[in-house]
Order: structure tokens, then sequence, then C-alpha cells
């Protein structure tokens, strides 16, 4: 068992005035599941990359440890597996396969070029990669992107009865309630730490807020009230001033058995005014010490959407449709049967490779290489907004991006800036942007849309738990017409009207 000790860790990009991390300490055990978890942008990357030596800050890291990151890039796809995984680490074939055997995935894929691997297949090479060097820490940056819901549940057991510690950085609260016992959560600038899983550290994070929440309501309302005093005074002490500069007779200086004695109502008024202005900044300084003391509670504010009901309350009935690739023979699927209301949110689900994409990217173009058979008739001059599951294509600055795809400009940063997109980024283009950035960029270009139906391909993937709550919250809010493909099933249960499970068609 060993420890990694933190001490004094500060770090801030070069030319950034602002620190991601500022003078915090931390002791980790080896032995820990710990999930790493916080909004996208927080620190989560940086820090695992300051872990691994990539990135170097002020302050002390100290561990005997070797760190093994997740996922590793391949240099030569075409290669046969094996070789690249063992260029990558010093492994043997029997160790390999024995982690693959746990994953449930088959070993003779070992000697296939790795290009050849579909998604899911090589998500768990290389995870098995990462554990089956016995003298590495595993740090896991996001191992289920992509993964089917049974992909997900295999990775999940295999985690879970592993007997080495690791660090996990993953958006799937089920994932992570099934494969971590420590929680370290990075917010705004302060670093949490958990003993628990996700579901613990958001119950005790949901109380920690509502008694801030409450705390900063009654500091608000004495500030309030501060600050109405201090106006008071400050009005008072122009007044005393006026007065002073007119020689206006005053209670305070004269009565009615006196004459005026101008030497008496100036000294008399600069001795007011001086107790004015004393007081004035005791009540400032008061309501800068309350201002102190407010906590800054992450927020979640609701998003916009541009969804404009069509007046047909059946958008797309399919009747008995089939749909396969023009040189297979193969149906991808068949017999699939149901309708697509207004105001409904259908949620379509099944294993990698099924033709899940395929039906949605059919609806919307009608362009891939596949023969369809059965009826799929969407209505007429539908306006439908697409959330592609691969969004590289989209690229430029942010207000050129809004003016090639009609968008309004302002609607679209407003959205990023609800979603916590970083000001100052907003001039990167966005291929420059991390994949989080990017999918932000794509989720507000379909929000912005004006769009009687929207095709969504995994939305929650790249989007921190915040992110996914604040589209969650807006889908049950303004529930519009919609057909998504998503493997989170949190996501799916919390959102979804109806659900259709397309199931692959077996090769003989």
């Amino acid at each position: 068992m060993s420890t990694i000790k933190i001490s004094k860790l500060s770090f801030a990009y070069e030319g950034s005035s602002k620190e991601i991390f500022q003078q915090f300490d931390l002791n980790i055990d080896s032995s820990w599941k710990l999930g790493l978890v916080g909004r996208n942008g927080r620190g989560k990357t940086t820090f695992l990359n300051l872990l691994l030596g990539k990135l170097t800050g002020t302050g002390k890291i100290f561990s005997t440890l070797k760190f093994n990151y997740f996922p590793q890039n391949i240099s030569d796809p075409e290669n046969l597996t094996i070789y690249e995984l063992q260029e990558l680490a010093t492994v043997e074939q029997w160790e390999l396969e024995r982690e693959l055997t746990l994953l449930h995935l088959d070993t003779a894929l070992l000697w296939q070029p790795f290009s050849s691997l579909s998604g899911g297949e090589k998500t768990k090479m290389l995870l098995a990669l990462a554990f089956a060097d016995k003298d590495g820490f595993p740090l896991l940056d996001e191992p289920t992107n992509h993964l089917d819901e049974a992909s997900r549940e295999h990775v999940a057991n295999y985690l879970q009865h592993h007997h080495s510690g690791y660090i996990l950085v993953s958006h799937d609260r089920a994932f992570l309630n099934q494969t971590t016992d420590h929680t370290l959560a990075i917010e705004n600038q302060e670093i949490h730490l958990y003993q628990g899983n996700f579901e613990q550290y958001e119950e005790v994070k949901r109380l920690r807020d509502e008694y801030n929440q409450a705390k900063n309501e009654r500091l608000k309302g004495e500030i309030s009230r501060l600050t109405q005093v201090r106006g008071n005074y400050k009005d008072w002490s122009h007044t005393i001033e006026n007065q002073k500069k007119s020689g206006q007779k005053t209670a305070h200086v004269i009565n009615r058995r006196t004459q005026l004695n101008k030497g008496a109502i100036g000294h008399k008024a600069e001795k007011m005014m001086r107790k004015a202005m004393n007081v004035e900044r005791r009540i400032e300084k008061n309501i800068a010490e309350k201002q102190g003391l407010m906590t800054n509670i992450e927020e979640s504010p609701m998003l916009t959407m541009n969804f404009v009901p069509d007046h047909h309350h059946t958008l797309l009935p399919c009747k008995n449709f089939k749909l396969q690739y023009d040189d297979d023979k193969t149906a991808l699927f068949e017999n699939q049967t149901f309708l697509i209301n207004n105001h409904e949110i259908t949620a379509i689900i099944g294993s990698n490779g099924v033709g899940k994409t395929s039906l949605l990217k059919n609806i919307f173009s009608n362009s891939e290489n596949l023969t369809r058979t059965g009826e799929l008739n969407l209505v007429e001059d539908l306006k439908i907004s697409y959330l592609p599951q691969e969004f590289s294509k989209y690229c430029g600055k942010l207000e050129e991006f809004a003016e090639q795809h009609q968008l309004s400009y302002e609607m679209l940063l407003n959205n990023l800036k609800k979603m916590g997109f970083p000001r100052e980024d907003f001039a990167l283009r966005i291929e420059e942007m991390s994949m989080g950035q990017q999918k932000r960029v794509a989720i507000a270009k379909s929000l912005t849309e004006e769009a009687n139906l929207y095709l969504w391909d995994e939305p929650a993937n790249y989007l921190d738990v915040f992110n996914q709550d604040q589209l969650i919250k807006l889908l049950k809010e303004i529930k519009p017409a919609m057909i998504l493909i998503e493997h989170d099933k949190y996501f799916v249960d919390q959102v979804a009207d109806q659900i259709i499970a397309l199931k692959k068609i077996e090769k003989i």
C-alpha cells in the first residue's frame, strides 16, 4: 500500500491569471477506488497530468507509484493489437489475456489489427493494458465513452471486483456508484475529499449547499439592511455639508434665543460630518466582512431551447421498418413499429453496432448507403435539429460558426455561459477547444436552432453531471419532440417517455 501525498500544490496555465489549484494539501491511499468529479474545465484532466508529470505546478507531489494513463494513444492502428499494446507497456501475453477474460472480451482479438476492433473492443483492450501492468497505478479518464449499456456493465463489474486501486474520471453517475469507494470533488478552486461513492457525495453536497444557501440568504438580508443604513448616513453627511456651505441655521447649533454664529455652525457641522463618515466607514467594513463570509455555491442556471411545436400530433409513424447496408444482405434491424409524437421524448437503445446512429441519420437526411423497407413517414416540412455523435467537423470562431449556421450569436453564447463555458475561451477556434468544450458548443447549437423535432445522438457524452442535470431539467420542463440515443441509463430514465430497443440481427 502506497500514498500519494500532495503538499501546497498550486497551478495556473501560462498566460492565465486564474489559478486552477491554489495551495491545496491532499493524501490519497493507493488502495482507494477514487472517483474524480467536477464540472468541465475545473481541472480534472489537469490534475491527472500533474500526477503524470506532464505539467508542473508549485508545491510538491510525493509518490513512489508509476502512473498508467487510460486511454493511451496507439501509434500504428494497422498493426496487430498485441504488438501495439506491448509497445506501450512491458506486459506478457498471458497477463493481457487474463484481464481480457475478466472483461468478457475474446482474447483472439489480440491478433487482429487494432483498427479492425469496434469502439467498445478498443476501450476494453486499453483498459486491460492499464491493469495488466501490475507495477502501475491506473489513472482512468472517461472509460465509458461510446460504450453500450452491456459493455458498461462488464467494465463496471471488472473494476468493482479488481483488487487494485485507481483514480477514475467519469460523468456516468451510475458507473461511479458501482466502481468507487472514495470521491474527490473539484468545486471552483476548492478540493473536497469524501469517503463513499458519487451518490453519497451528492447527498453530503446537497446538505452542505442547503446550509450555505440559507447562510447566504441571511447574510444578504444583513447586507441589505446595512446598505440602507449606510445610505441614510451618506444622505445625512451630504445634508450637513450643504448646510455648512450655505450657513443655514440648524437645530443642532442654534435655538430661538441665540443669534446666528457662523463659526459655531461650521465647527459643529464639521464634527457631525466626521461622525457620519466614521459610521459609514464602519458599516462598509461590516458589509465587506459579511460578503467575505458568503459561500460560492455551484449553480446550474436554466438553459433555453428554441423548440417550436408542430401542429401535428404524430410526427413520425414507423411500421415494420427494416434497415440494412446496400452491400450487405443482413439487416441491421427489422420489424420496428413505433410512433414519434409531439411533446414526447423517445430513447433508442441497443448494443453497439445495432444501427441506432444509422437510423437517426436516415431520418435526418436519408443520405447513408442504406436500404430501407417498411414505413417511415416523416411529416413534411419539419424543422429538424440534429446533434451528431461526432462533432469534429465543427470549426472556426464562435461568431463565424453562428453566422454559418444562421444561429442567434447572443443565444448561443448565453447557453454556453450557463453551461459553465469560460468567457476567456470564447475567442478560441472550435477545433482548438477540449472535447468537453466542443460538445457544449454542439449542444448549444442545437438548443439555439429553431426546431420542431430534435435528433440527439449521445447528448450526455463528454458532459459533466452538472451539465447533464441542466439538460434533464430543461427537457422535463419543455417536453420537446425528440428522438435520442443514449447509453447513460440515468439520463434515459429521467427524460424518456418511451424506450425503443433495437436488436441486432445475427448473421448465419
